[in-house]
Parts: C-alpha cells; sequence; structure tokens
C-alpha cells in the first residue's frame, strides 16, 4: 500500500497516481476504483461519467476534485493474477501546517516538545533533591557550634571565675 502524504497546496485538486501504478491501469483484466474516507465509491475510470462530489473527473491515472479532501482511497484489483494494490492520499490543510512543512518535521516538532517535557521534568527532579535535603543534617551541625559555643562559655566563665579570685 502507498501511502501519499501531501499539503493542500501541493496536490490542489488532481490526485495522481504513483508510476508504478500506471502500467497496471492499462491492463483490461484489472479493476480502478476511488473510495471517499468513509469507504464510499466516488469515482471509476471504467464509467467516467458516474461521480460523486466533490469528484470533477476521472481518468486511468488520476481524479480531479472541485476542492482538497483530506483523505481519499484508491484500489486496484486485477482478476486473473490475484492482484490488489491500494493507495491511500492523505492532503494537510496548509494554513494549519503551513505550506513548507511536511509531515516529517511535524513529527520532529512534537519529539522536540516531549524531549523538553523529559527534560524539564528531570531538572525539577534535580532541584527538589537539591530544596528538599535532609533537614537533621542542618541541624546537627548547628547543635553541634551551640555546643562548641557553651563549652567555649563555660571555660571562660571558669577562667574569669579564677582570675576575679585571685
Amino acid at each position: 500500500m502507498y501511502n501519499i502524504n501531501m499539503t493542500c497546496g501541493e496536490i490542489e485538486t488532481e490526485y495522481r497516481l504513483h508510476a508504478d501504478l500506471l502500467n497496471q491501469t492499462d491492463n483490461p483484466d484489472c479493476d480502478q476504483s476511488w473510495y471517499s474516507q468513509d469507504k464510499r465509491l466516488i469515482a471509476d475510470p471504467s464509467d467516467p461519467q458516474k461521480l460523486i462530489a466533490p469528484v470533477i473527473s476521472v481518468s486511468s491515472d488520476r481524479l480531479v476534485t472541485s476542492h482538497c479532501v483530506n483523505e481519499l482511497h484508491h484500489e486496484i484489483i486485477c482478476h486473473s493474477d490475484g492482484f490488489r494494490f491500494d493507495t491511500m492520499f492523505r492532503a494537510f490543510n496548509d494554513s494549519v501546517r503551513g505550506s513548507t512543512q511536511s509531515p516529517e518535521s511535524h513529527q520532529l516538532w512534537w519529539i522536540s516538545v516531549l524531549i523538553f517535557i523529559v527534560l524539564l521534568v528531570f531538572i525539577c527532579f534535580l532541584l527538589r533533591k537539591r530544596i528538599f535535603r535532609d533537614p537533621g543534617s542542618g541541624v546537627q551541625m548547628k547543635l553541634k557550634s551551640d555546643e562548641s559555643d557553651s563549652l567555649n562559655q563555660s571555660e571562660s566563665e571558669q577562667i574569669n571565675g579564677s582570675v576575679s579570685r585571685g
């Protein structure tokens, strides 16, 4: 199955078959059909007078519509050799995606957003560990410094007391 992804500006209103399929379209044993997204038959090149909107014309190598259609399906079935080939055309609106973006660049945008979110979570995790360290370690150090201050005060009181008695 071919998947053809293009913008509406690239397709305009003409959906062309891939060159590999064109030799199959001339085979009298093969039937072609064009279907809408909901699998409704909209055109058959063997009967180009029976067209369903938005189709304007159909031939063995292309379909022309009145406007850009989001998703169209083309099917070739060759009865004698059991050959079946499906092509799906997907069109993206230029105003939404920008005419210079391809589907791959759209995927890259989402991947970069995901990487940014993961990095943000990782940074928050590191900051959380740094901000909320064990509060006991800070208190213990303060107690030790208080104890040493009280020892220094008691030593100085003993020294001052012995000096004043003497």
